[in-house]
């Protein structure tokens, strides 16, 4: 009987740690310019998406330089809705205003684009906004998958 005691308790503890996650623990998040590039490198996206000066990107975010230091903003020339934007935040505060800020840009889009070029909606709809510490990223793409085979190693 304790045999079968003993054998019951390690099969057990075999099935649960088969159960186990699966789950590759993430890759460090790389520097804001890295990880953009990656990105640009999936071809995920319907034009090559320009790196834009951080004056004009704090002004489409609504943001100020200091909140978001070594960020990283990538555009489409406009016919399209296809951004990305790496955000390094500063500190708890930034971050909040970053989430905030990402949000009304990505309604302002959709309000624009609704008027102006409604396939894109489908887009907009699909953003990612991710947070991994006080990084938050913006992505609008053309083919997700592509790009979340980059973002999956580190969101």
């Amino acid at each position: 009987m304790k045999k079968l005691h003993a054998l019951l308790a390690a099969l057990l503890l075999l099935c649960l740690c088969a159960c186990g996650s699966k789950t590759a623990a993430k890759q460090d998040l790389p520097a804001p310019e890295v990880l953009a590039a990656e990105l640009l490198a999936t071809g995920g996206f319907a034009e090559e998406l320009t790196l834009t000066e951080n004056d004009v990107g704090c002004f489409l975010y609504g943001l100020q330089e200091s909140d978001a230091p070594g960020m990283r903003y990538y555009f489409s020339s406009g016919a399209v809705a296809d951004e990305i934007a790496v955000l390094p935040c500063a500190d708890e505060a930034a971050l909040q205003k970053v989430l905030s800020e990402c949000a009304n840009r990505l309604d302002l889009q959709n309000q624009l684009f609704t008027v102006y070029k409604p396939e894109e909606i489908p887009k907009l709809k699909d953003a990612l906004v991710l947070q991994r510490g006080n990084t938050v990223v913006l992505c609008v793409a053309t083919d997700y998958d592509k790009v979340r085979a980059v973002l999956d190693k580190y969101f």
